[in-house]
């Protein structure tokens, strides 16, 4: 599988690098309630994605929490104690 994108963002490789995890843990009939190897599945990520070893464990740990149900962090919105504080008269 190769990316569908000449010169991908942020996101969009993310997303990609997400759903390539996810079918790749489906393909090959782990159960992601067990601990997984990531020691045996990374490396096949990384060559057929092309990116590296750690951002395939990443990729893999992250899709095997989505499948189990767990909480994810998702991108952007709203966090907590992020940005600058404001001044007496409420602004930045």
């Amino acid at each position: 599988m190769t990316p569908a994108f000449d010169k991908p963002t942020g996101k969009e490789r993310s997303e990609y690098l997400q759903s390539f995890a996810k079918q790749m843990l489906l393909d090959t009939s782990f159960d992601v309630w067990q601990p997984v190897n990531w020691r045996k599945l990374a490396p096949v990520m990384a060559e057929q994605a092309q990116c590296h070893s750690e951002t395939a464990k990443r990729h893999l740990a992250k899709a095997a929490r989505r499948l189990r149900g767990e909480y994810v962090a998702q991108r952007g919105g709203k966090r907590d104690g992020a940005g600058r504080p404001k001044d007496d008269d409420g602004k930045s």
